[in-house]
This record gives structure tokens, C-alpha cells and sequence, in this order.
């Protein structure tokens, strides 16, 4: 004799959600960033992944299980591919939920312009962990390669601006909201350049000015920390020739030139200029370059197109400690410090020039560096070209200003000279890594090494390969912010969420995962609609860790619903705020449960070992799977179809 039961747990079938990839979804990385929704009595997850072509993810391209509500995969995916995925939830006791929907992504093909880099590794265990990121000078694409060399994410030019036109883009520097910003290139359409924001995601973000003198934005764009920018333009003056300068006699009617020089333009976020700073308020007219001035004259130039190339700056760098912005000054082979509340230059170092205005560094031999920033330790760091040595020379600097209290004065206290051969005249990089290491950008040489604070290379990029980046830059990955709520174990219903709260003086507790790669502040607040709860505050959570939050409230006798909601979001990017809810239910321990079952006389009705805690089920046996039919015949045995019983 055989009795069925139906074994139908609150609600029958509990489905995850997927958030992203969203349904077909093209991609510009194979480093994927999946995420789900938080299910009832989950405590983890099993992710799924497979080539779109395969049988029911028989081989799967990944297959792992995860126990927060996101997953960032960066191996076994392919340029060109269409793939499916799906999740289900891993409750306490290792039992799998049902399967989600399945849905579709694809990974776009790499453009031809990219390829594999070779690439030599010298000492993995010293290696600096992360993605290296560069240009692909005057194709307008940003991308970045793994340790092996394999390109792993790419963004291109292929986006319209609001003034209808295209631009080749660089990138300048990561923000802290995992957004980037760079220099947008529009010569090709006779167009001055302009500053981008834009998200990894291949987004236009932001649009700075596009109405600026001459050739617009050059070399820079630098973040501030009030989320205005910084940026390099150009600005001309015409002057007299000076007296030194001897004019060849073919053209001797030519008495001024066009001086241009730089201006650094700070814009808000609706692209007003908020402060600016010229290096002809600033500098003296006697600091200037003879021979590049009479290079001008040099045949067949026509006298037309004459403009002396006074500064060339190629870097700016605030620091928020001093309050003081640092320029690069190539022509002049100069850096200067600027203080940010008067515009008052605080010294120049570098190359001595006839105005006795360069005091700082005199000795240091700078020659046309590039890459001015401060690094943690108040150092200040170049790539310092040398085009005006013997035999090019490049080399990177760390350089220590001691500030006495006369003249400041600067000692070389790390460089790293590259081998012949390998230096680049022009652009060029150069950074401290997180963990000691220095990288190298070589642009000439298509030239990027790694090399650890005795100066051992660590990997560096085969030189002389097709293309050229102006700089390079180590990210941990790509995605700097990314984090996780977990809420409190709910159960599902059909208008959603729901937790079953006893009567008095509750605890809730929420976590908060810092899956990115930046320590990070979050922001939260709890509310409700009936003031059983509340509270907000900031909590600070490095990369890789988690924090638990214990709200407490007090939870009336009577039997209302309510709404719970908890807000999160980051300091640095509140775009990527989270809320989630849950519908509050008060338990009533004296409500009357009536259950109405139809079944067929000949059947009989079978008790099931239940086991409650707190009003909510922990298992019905051991073996059930919700949603799912069950028989008994001396045991329990899943079924597919309901069969007329005989009765006892």
C-alpha cells in the first residue's frame, strides 16, 4: 500500500533573481562580474556558466559556489563567445535550491588593433597582482592586459558626444568611484581636445568643456578630491623675438611670434571654471630655450605657421596634504609647486635658467620628465626622459625635498636607469606600486617593466612590439567598487520578503561586504514605515572584509505589516547605492492555523516529522526538496506523478 503527499513549502518555488549580467548583455572584458538576489535560508550559492551552444551546462566554462551575492570570475572565458548562466541557492545542510532562469551574455570580439603581448616573468612571487592598464596611441583604445600578456578588457572611441562628433581617448587616472578619466583627442575632426569621465563599462560618464582655445586639453586631466578636475590647456601670447635670437635674413620682416604656453583650468561637474593658473603670470620671459626657439626658422617652415613652443607642460598633480599643485614642465625641464590658495609658485626645480627663479634641484639633471605625482611617503616621483643628454638617458626618479629654512633642498633617493635602447624621448610614465614595486612606461620602446625596490626586474613587456601607450597603470581588476547587503534570513512570499518578528525588544543584523578592490566608507540608514526601527552612521571596511551591523527595535503586540528598508551606499560612489526591504510581520503565537486539503477518499494522509523554530520552517525530513512531490512507502521517495493510492 502506497500514500502520496504533496510537500509544498511557503512558497512553492523559490526562484533566484540575476542581476548582471543583465539579458543579453555585451561585454568588453572576460573578467565577469556576476550578481544575484539574497534568497530565503540561503548560505550560499552555486554559479553556473556555459557556452551558449552547450547541453544543459553539462561542460561548463565555470561551475562555483559562493557565499555572498557576487562574483567576480577572471578566468576560462572567451573574446567572441556567447554564453548562458544560472544560480541556485545551498542551504545549511548542503541541500540545492531550484535552479534560476537562465540567461544570456555576450563577450564581445577583440578589436583587430589589439593583440596578445609578449611579455617576460621574471619573479611571480614579487609580481604586483593586477591588470595592467595602457593606451593604444592613436587608435582610441584603452585596454588592459593580465601577467601572461592576454588582453582582458578593452573601451573604445565608438561613441557619439553631445556635439555630434567623435574622439580618440586616453586615459589619465582611475577614480575612486571605479570610473576613469582622461584626455578625449579631436584633431581628427579639427576639434579642440576636451576632459571624459567614463565607467568601465565603455559609458560616457561626463563631457568637459569642448569650447576651449587652440588645441584644447593636452598630456593631463587629474581627479580632485571635491570631484571637480584639473586639466592642462594651452594659451599663446604673441611677443617680441628676444634680442639673443638670430633671425636667419629671409626672414628678418618677422619681429614678433606667437608664444604658447599652458594653463591649468580647474572645471566643476557642469563645466564652469572655477580656477585657473597661467604660466605667463607666473614665469619669467628670460627662462626659454634658444635653440628650440630658433628652430622655427629653420627652412622651408613657413613663417605663417611660426609659434614658439615656450612650456610644454605634460603633468599635473595635486596634493590634498600641502594643499599645493604640481606641474611638469617639459620645454623648461622643470617642475613647479604651486600653491593652491594664492596661485604663488613656492619653487621651481630643475634646470637653472637666466631668471635665477629655478632654486630647487638644480644638480638633479632633470631633462624633459614627464609623470610628476607624490607618492605616499611625500616623495615626488618622474619619469625624467633625458632627450637633452649625450646618449638618451631615461630613467625613473624618486626625489625627497627637505624643507629648510632657506632654499629647499632635493636628493635623488631611488632611480632606475633603462638600458640603451629602451628610453623614450617623448610622454612616458612613471609609478610606485602598492607593494614597493616600480612600473616603468617606455613609449618610444613600447617599453613596460616591473621591478622591485632593489631594482630586479620582476616582468616587464617585450619592447618593440606594434603600438605605443603614453602611460601604463596597475589596477588590482577592474572593478575598484563592488560590495554586498546581505539582510536578515526571511522567508518569500507572494507580494515578496517577509520576516516574522516576535513581539518586544528585537535584533536585527545586516551585513556588508567590501568586495573591490578600495578601502571604503559606506553610508546607511534603516527605516520603516511605523517606527519600529531606525538608524544610520558610517561604517569603514577595507577591501576583502565585512562588517555586521545589530539594529535594534521594538516590535508592537498587535498584528501590523510594515516595511523595512535599508539603504547602503559608498562615500566615494554614491551612484551605486543599494536598497533593499522586507515586509515585517508580527507573530501572533495565538493564531489558529485552518489547512484545507482536497484529496481522493482511497488516500491517506500521511504526518510528517516537522521541526519550527521561531514560526519558521528548518525541515519538513531530511531529504525534501521544496516544490517538489513526494510518496511514502516505509520511506519517503520523490516522485513525478501523483498515482491513485489503494488504501490500507
Amino acid at each position: 500500500m502506497k500514500s502520496i503527499i504533496i510537500l509544498c513549502l511557503f512558497p512553492c518555488l523559490i526562484l533566484g533573481q540575476l542581476i548582471s549580467p543583465v539579458d543579453n548583455d555585451s561585454l568588453n572584458t572576460v573578467h565577469v562580474l556576476f550578481e544575484w538576489e539574497q534568497l530565503s535560508n540561503a548560505v550560499s550559492y552555486q554559479i553556473q556558466v556555459a557556452e551558449n551552444d552547450s547541453t544543459d551546462f553539462q561542460t561548463p566554462a565555470a561551475d562555483l559556489i559562493d557565499s555572498t551575492l557576487l562574483i567576480i570570475i577572471d578566468e576560462g572565458f572567451l573574446w567572441g563567445t556567447t554564453y548562458v548562466w544560472r544560480m541556485r541557492s545551498v542551504n545549511s545542510v548542503g541541500d540545492f535550491g531550484e535552479w534560476s532562469e537562465t540567461r544570456i551574455f555576450h563577450i564581445k570580439p577583440l578589436p583587430e588593433e589589439i593583440a596578445s603581448l609578449d611579455v617576460s616573468i621574471y619573479d611571480s612571487s614579487s609580481y604586483k597582482d593586477g591588470i595592467t592598464v595602457m593606451d593604444q596611441l592613436g587608435e582610441g583604445i584603452i585596454y588592459a592586459i593580465d601577467i601572461h600578456g592576454n588582453p582582458v578588457w578593452f573601451v573604445n572611441s565608438q561613441i557619439v558626444w553631445s556635439n555630434g562628433f567623435s574622439y580618440l581617448m586616453q586615459f589619465t587616472h582611475f577614480l575612486p568611484n571605479g570610473n576613469f578619466i582622461g584626455i578625449a583627442e579631436g584633431r581628427e575632426n579639427n576639434l579642440p581636445s576636451r576632459a571624459f569621465e567614463m565607467g568601465i563599462d565603455n559609458t560616457l560618464i561626463w563631457e568637459g568643456p569642448g569650447n576651449l582655445e587652440l588645441f584644447g586639453v593636452h598630456h593631463d586631466v587629474f581627479p580632485l578630491p571635491n570631484g571637480n578636475v584639473l586639466a592642462i590647456t594651452i594659451q599663446d601670447t604673441l611677443l617680441p623675438i628676444p634680442d639673443e635670437i638670430d633671425v636667419p635674413e629671409e626672414y628678418s620682416y618677422i619681429d614678433s611670434v606667437s608664444w604658447q604656453g599652458d594653463r591649468i583650468v580647474e572645471w566643476d561637474r557642469n563645466g564652469d571654471e572655477v580656477w585657473s593658473w597661467s604660466v605667463f603670470d607666473h614665469f619669467d620671459m628670460q627662462d626659454f630655450v634658444p635653440e628650440l626657439y630658433e628652430s622655427m626658422f629653420t627652412p622651408p617652415n613657413n613663417p605663417t605657421d611660426f609659434f614658439y613652443e615656450w612650456t610644454h607642460s605634460n603633468a599635473v598633480w595635486y596634493d590634498i596634504v600641502d594643499n599645493v599643485i604640481y606641474l611638469s614642465v617639459r620645454n623648461l625641464s622643470r617642475i613647479t609647486k604651486i600653491d593652491y590658495l594664492t596661485g604663488n609658485v613656492v619653487w621651481n626645480m630643475g634646470k637653472s635658467m637666466p631668471s635665477g627663479d629655478v632654486t630647487v634641484g638644480n644638480d638633479l639633471g632633470l631633462s624633459g620628465q614627464h609623470s610628476v605625482k607624490v607618492l605616499d611617503n611625500r616623495n615626488i616621483m618622474v619619469y625624467d626622459n633625458g632627450f637633452e643628454s649625450d646618449s638618451l638617458a631615461s630613467r625613473g626618479l624618486e626625489i625627497s625635498v627637505i624643507n629648510s629654512d632657506s632654499i629647499p633642498e632635493a636628493e635623488v633617493i631611488w632611480d632606475y636607469i633603462l638600458p640603451d635602447g629602451l628610453g623614450s624621448p617623448l610622454m612616458s610614465d612613471c609609478d610606485r606600486l602598492s607593494n614597493g614595486n616600480s612600473l616603468l612606461t617606455s613609449t618610444v620602446a613600447n617599453y613596460i617593466v616591473e621591478v622591485s625596490p632593489e631594482n630586479e626586474i620582476v616582468w616587464k613587456v617585450l619592447p618593440n612590439q606594434d603600438g605605443s601607450t603614453y602611460r601604463s597603470e596597475k589596477i588590482p581588476t577592474l572593478y575598484r567598487q563592488v560590495f554586498t547587503v546581505i539582510q536578515p534570513n526571511f522567508t518569500e512570499g507572494p507580494d515578496g520578503s517577509i520576516l516574522e518578528l516576535e513581539p518586544g525588544d528585537v535584533t536585527l543584523v545586516y551585513k556588508i561586504i567590501n568586495e573591490g578592490w578600495q578601502n571604503e566608507n559606506y553610508f546607511y540608514t534603516l527605516s520603516d514605515d511605523l517606527g519600529w526601527f531606525s538608524g544610520s552612521g558610517t561604517v569603514e571596511i577595507n577591501s576583502g572584509e565585512e562588517v555586521e551591523l545589530f539594529v535594534s527595535g521594538n516590535v508592537p503586540n498587535e498584528g501590523f505589516t510594515n516595511t523595512l528598508v535599508f539603504t547602503v551606499f559608498p562615500e566615494n560612489a554614491i551612484q551605486l547605492v543599494k536598497v533593499v526591504s522586507l515586509n515585517l510581520v508580527v507573530h501572533d503565537p495565538n493564531a489558529e492555523i485552518t489547512l484545507s486539503i482536497s484529496y481522493y477518499n482511497d488516500w491517506n494522509l500521511v504526518g510528517l516529522p516537522l521541526s519550527l523554530t521561531n514560526s519558521n520552517y528548518q525541515f519538513v525530513f531530511p531529504e525534501s526538496v521544496p516544490g517538489s512531490c513526494f510518496g511514502y512507502d516505509g520511506e519517503y521517495i520523490q516522485a513525478e506523478d501523483l498515482e491513485m493510492g489503494n488504501g490500507y
